[in-house]
């Protein structure tokens, strides 16, 4: 896995799919959630189409920017899943076969095609034909399954698209990628709900998110359809005390009240 220390992270959605409405993209809220959990500082969420040049370029500028970048989509059979070649083409790499992926694949999968039908089984080597290199790591962080995390260049990982795949994968990487996210940079998010309008909040956040700019912490406001709204505030673990104190402050301010991450999803549900 990674040797560098872990700080910003971000996603690069691929498929003409999503950009054309056909399918809804759920994994760039999943990493979402996930790289907050872990202390990584999600920067930049992309979504582009089945485009080689597109993908050469913006996997080249996110490996530069970013610690820790994920694809997803673009790794299946048919002609427009080129996220292998792309990538390869990005950082001057062959598409070699790779064995233990065929073996997975063979042992693992679910479907089983006719052996005769050779169309069919040069598509599914695609899914097996990954980049090759020195700076390439083949990762298997699903055991019951044969789909890897290609990792190139020690930033880049390629993940599927489906969703249950991309979660599993990524989910999987957690125990991997910890060690190298510095506690430090772990955050917390604390909540305070409101009948107060934004308007008549906007004056106290303001000058709550200028007096606290300097410790890094983050003020935000969100509506809901229910007549009340939510005041967030972020920032690291060092600060937590901190912040508790500025719940209090708030909850006076905006008459409002401090509430658990689960109860507010339930507001945002509604």
């Amino acid at each position: 896995m990674a040797t560098h220390a872990l700080s910003t992270a971000a996603c690069l959605i691929i498929g003409d799919e999503i950009l054309n409405g056909k399918i809804r993209d759920a994994n760039s809220y999943t990493f979402a959630k996930f790289c907050f959990e872990i202390g990584l500082d999600l920067k930049r969420v992309e979504v582009i189409g089945d485009e080689e040049q597109e993908i050469v370029e913006a996997a080249q500028r996110m490996a530069k920017e970013y610690d820790f970048v994920v694809t997803s989509g673009g790794i299946g059979p048919t002609h427009d899943d080129i996220t292998y070649q792309s990538i390869a083409k990005a950082f001057n790499l062959p598409l070699v076969l790779h064995d233990e992926t065929v073996e997975r694949m063979k042992r693992l999968g679910i479907r089983r095609l006719d052996p005769n039908d050779k169309e069919a089984i040069n598509a599914q080597m695609r899914m097996a034909t990954l980049p090759k290199g020195t700076e390439v790591e083949v990762i298997y962080s699903m055991e019951n399954s044969w789909v890897p995390v290609v990792r190139v260049a020690s930033k880049i990982h390629i993940l599927p698209g489906i969703p249950q795949l991309f979660n599993g994968l990524l989910f999987g990487l957690r125990q991997n990628i910890l060690p190298k996210i510095p506690s430090s940079q772990r955050k917390h998010r604390l909540l305070v709900t409101t009948q107060k309008a934004e308007s008549e909040m906007a004056p106290f956040l303001t000058q709550l998110q200028e007096r606290v700019k300097d410790r890094e912490i983050k003020i935000g406001s969100y509506p809901h359809m229910v007549g009340i709204n939510t005041v967030s505030i972020i920032g690291k673990e060092e600060y937590l005390d901190y912040m508790k104190e500025l719940v209090k402050e708030t909850e006076e301010a905006l008459e409002g009240k401090a509430i658990s991450i689960e109860d507010e999803a339930k507001l945002s549900s509604k």
